[in-house]
């Protein structure tokens, strides 16, 4: 592909020419990831206790000739960083209102008859936790597409009300988008507007994080805007710059709670810094520190935290890679998306790609992520 010469680096203006040199590492492996066939796009930020002191771009926007190089403007498809970053952080926010308490039921938010008898005492905080007993994923796609796009919304939550749970809930751990689909709902029910609205107005635009939010080419602008590719996926027809890659998500009209969100790598990384910042005991934003520090802490032993994730307990099977502590939150995403923040020692890095460009079965970034954190800990001098 003659990358060398399309590859494209930046680094943040504070970096000294000692922290260059430790870094360096980090461009290679970045570059790597595109001469491997990993992705075609990437964008990777990483710092310490929320001060940036590292950020690059490697590659293009999609695999097709004469595609413009990445930038770190470069707006990626979150993927399930959604649940995280959008409908969690509603969900507190909304707590710390005192308008959605966590032991909240979905029976006592929607009353209504559609609502089966075994999800209504389904608590606000199981779900976070992916602890509802909810399947992880079903084809809802195929029966949205059938429907009006004014119905479809509605349509997915009552769909995954239907599905059957797989156990009882708080029987056990499973990660599920359903759970995600009815928290969207039940949030939006509380604050009586759709969830883009509210992120945008009560979190993002607070923090000044002006690319984040949903269904970005319906923006004033939108369609100028430089997107990372993604892939027409199991909806043949689809853009695949702009739109959510996720089926069900872009079914449902681009606004869900497990899939949707858009935006860029520094504005990710201003999130996380405004939340470790908060967590730390200097407010930044609209959060509490008592809220964020709950919804950082796992609910159970080895589990989940509210909305977020944690490294496995084994180092050698961590996304995170071997150098982030089990104290740590972050989340995958399926698009080739990810974050991690160590709550011990602070450092925080975010990896944004487009692996499914190349295909949704290709399944490179499972070995690059580790590899790319553990790096990216060495040159923050946390490497144990």
């Amino acid at each position: 592909m003659a990358q060398a010469s399309r590859l494209c680096f930046f680094l943040s203006h504070e970096v000294s020419q000692i922290l260059t040199h430790r870094f360096a590492a980090l461009e290679e492996i970045l570059a790597e990831g595109v001469e491997e066939g990993v992705y075609t796009a990437a964008v990777a930020l990483a710092g310490i206790k929320g001060e940036l002191l590292w950020q690059g771009a490697a590659g293009w926007l999609s695999r097709d000739s004469g595609s413009p190089a990445v930038t770190l403007d470069t707006i990626f498809d979150l993927a399930s960083l959604t649940k995280p970053l959008a409908t969690a952080l509603a969900v507190m926010l909304l707590a710390d209102q005192g308008r959605l308490g966590l032991d909240a039921t979905l029976g006592d938010i929607f009353p209504e008859a559609w609502l089966p008898e075994d999800k209504r005492l389904l608590t606000i905080k199981s779900l976070l936790a992916h602890r509802a007993g909810l399947p992880a994923w079903r084809p809802f796609y195929k029966e949205l597409l059938k429907h009006s796009t004014a119905e479809r919304p509605a349509l997915l939550t009552r769909l995954a009300a239907r599905e059957p749970l797989e156990y009882p809930a708080e029987a056990a751990t499973l990660y599920s988008d359903l759970g995600y689909f009815l928290l969207k709902a039940a949030a939006e029910r509380i604050c009586r507007e759709n969830l883009d609205d509210f992120c945008r107005r009560e979190i993002y635009r607070p923090l000044k994080l002006d690319t984040l939010g949903f269904n970005p080419r319906r923006r004033a602008g939108g369609r100028n805007i430089f997107f990372a590719a993604t892939e027409e996926g199991l909806i043949p027809g689809r853009n695949i710059f702009g739109e959510v890659h996720d089926e069900n998500a872009w079914a449902a009209g681009g606004v869900a709670g497990h899939a949707g969100l858009f935006g860029t790598g520094s504005d990710i990384f201003a999130l996380l810094a405004a939340l470790y910042r908060t967590y730390e005991g200097k407010p930044t934003g609209p959060f509490r520190p008592e809220s964020v520090r709950l919804f950082f802490t796992p609910v159970t032993a080895g589990g989940r935290p509210l909305g977020f994730d944690a490294p496995h307990r084994e180092p050698s099977q961590r996304a995170a890679g071997r150098c982030f502590s089990v104290n740590s939150v972050g989340h995958l995403g399926f698009t080739g998306t990810s974050f991690w923040l160590d709550l011990e020692n602070g450092q925080m890095v975010v990896l944004l790609t487009n692996r499914v460009h190349l295909g949704r079965d290709n399944d490179k970034i499972r070995a690059f992520r580790p590899r790319f954190h553990e790096a990216a800990s060495r040159a923050l001098g946390c490497a144990g």
